[in-house]
């Protein structure tokens, strides 16, 4: 007996010396390959920097720009996301939260199947990727760079303002630069066999910077020096016959540029093709911004197609804008809350630029937390009840229910938010209430309806976000009789 009981126990000594020996290995070379990581994004950095800083035209390099790019991204999210984000957050927490809250299977169910249908495939898939094989590649990709690096001192330098990193991606178009080159070479492209009437389709969903995009091509020198009237139309212009009224044809290059907000008015177009066909101008480019496929049969050209960031894209914008000049590696605990702001906001521009000033002017893990639960808590109502998440809500115009305005002081006042809309820079007088002032516990007005201006854009086209708030009775579940009042 005594025997068996030393076998045993030699044998459980055994696994045991054998498992802690396999762990310290794993451990090691999880830090070999955490500081080979640290050494390819220096050298990423450096060569994604001096790119960002020429005139690259050339159509393979923009591609090899655009894979190093998008590597860097991957490269910057994996390594905050060992130092910042522990082994544990692998499942949502909108999930954990509301299977301990739901009341009913059916709730649950449908909670789940709203998860697992509408979360972008962006976001949430970067979590089973593995190390090793994200700095393997990373040190392939940056080995092909080195006839990259050779001919990018070809191109002529741009000049550029000494911005700190927030500062610049606050003021700033970010990560359009592969499309925006798209662009400038599609109007200054002079092929002799193109027609005389040239058509690029630009199509992406609401608030993904189409306008912007086209704002900060036309801005371009080069372009500027090529085309000798430049004009930004919407549809209703084509219907009230603003085009003939402002673009009176005479000499030199034309460029239009055309905005259908929603569907697409067929004789609208119909009217400024017949325009464009009695024009004597030679060489006439036409940019059509839409968010359906129907202004793809308009394209003479391949269409641009803009998409959502990625889940390490958005991640490295938004922590420049939430940090400011902030050193994240100093703040971990805000680090950790960051990285799940980030992804409860699904790469919503506006969900960035709004939160990022709110955290940056409040770096105390309370407030990000109560940041953090507010985003959460308002997540789980609208999926538990459309299916839909807020930011596919907005994108499709249909109202938010909010029964939690501020975060600060959690003020219950039940409201719908819905048209969320632009207003240009000289479209009249802008609501005196911001979101910041909602956010933060400022005074509701005792309207029942009334209009707050959720962003000022601070980049062409300088775009005023509006939204509508209509308060509503709070709801109750109180049962009597036959009688539900909600």
């Amino acid at each position: 007996m005594e025997i068996l009981i030393s076998a045993v126990a030699s044998d459980l000594i055994s696994r045991f010396i054998s498992s802690v020996t396999q762990n310290y290995r794993s451990h090691i070379h999880k830090e070999d390959d955490r500081r080979r990581l640290e050494r390819i994004l220096l050298r990423m950095h450096s060569v994604v920097e001096e790119a960002g800083g020429r005139h690259i035209t050339n159509q393979g390099m923009i591609l090899q720009l655009k894979g190093l790019v998008e590597g860097f991204y991957l490269g910057c999210y994996m390594l905050d996301k060992i130092k910042f984000q522990p082994p544990e957050y692998e499942v949502s927490h909108e999930i954990q939260s509301f299977a301990l809250s739901a009341r009913n299977y059916a709730k649950r169910f449908r909670f789940a199947d709203a998860i697992s249908k509408r979360t972008p495939v962006a976001f949430g898939s970067r979590s089973r990727t593995n190390l090793k094989d994200v700095v393997d590649g990373l040190e392939t990709k940056i080995a092909d760079m080195r006839e990259f690096v050779i001919l990018l001192g070809s191109h002529p330098r741009l000049p550029r303002q000494p911005y700190s990193t927030y500062l610049y991606i606050d003021n700033c178009m970010f990560g359009r630069r592969i499309e925006k080159e798209q662009v400038i070479n599609f109007l200054l492209c002079n092929d002799p066999d193109d027609p005389s009437v040239s058509i690029l389709p630009i199509l992406g969903p609401p608030r993904m910077g189409k306008k912007t995009l086209v704002q900060h091509a036309c801005l371009d020198e080069r372009v500027r020096n090529c085309f000798s009237h430049i004009f930004f139309f919407k549809e209703d212009d084509l219907k009230t016959g603003e085009l003939s009224l402002n673009s009176k044809a005479s000499e030199g290059k034309y460029l239009f540029v055309i905005e259908f907000i929603w569907d697409v008015d067929e004789a609208a177009w119909t009217k400024f093709q017949s325009y464009l066909q009695n024009m004597t101008g030679i060489g006439i480019k036409v940019v059509v911004i839409g968010t359906t496929e129907d202004i793809l049969k308009f394209g003479t050209a391949q269409p641009i197609r803009l998409k959502r960031l990625s889940e390490d894209e958005y991640w490295y914008y938004f922590k420049a804008l939430a940090f400011g000049s902030m050193d994240p590696d100093e703040h971990p605990k805000l680090a950790s809350l960051g990285m799940q702001l980030a992804t409860e906001m699904r790469g919503g521009f506006l969900g960035a630029t709004i939160y990022g000033e709110l955290l940056r002017a409040n770096p105390n893990t309370q407030f990000w937390n109560r940041i953090l639960l507010f985003l959460r808590e308002l997540a789980r109502k609208q999926l538990t009840s459309s299916g839909l998440h807020p930011e596919d809500l907005f994108e499709r115009n249909i109202p938010v229910d909010m029964s939690r305005l501020a975060v600060v002081d959690g003020q219950v006042q039940c409201c719908l938010v819905y048209d969320l809309r632009v207003a240009g820079p000289a479209e009249g007088e802008l609501p005196k209430l911001t979101s910041r002032d909602m956010l933060l516990g400022g005074d509701i007005p005792v309207e029942d309806k009334f209009d707050v201006l959720v962003w000022r854009s601070r980049i062409p086209p300088y775009c005023n976000y509006i939204v509508t708030y209509e308060k509503r009775k709070p709801r109750c579940m109180v049962r009597k009789r036959n009688m539900v009042y909600l």
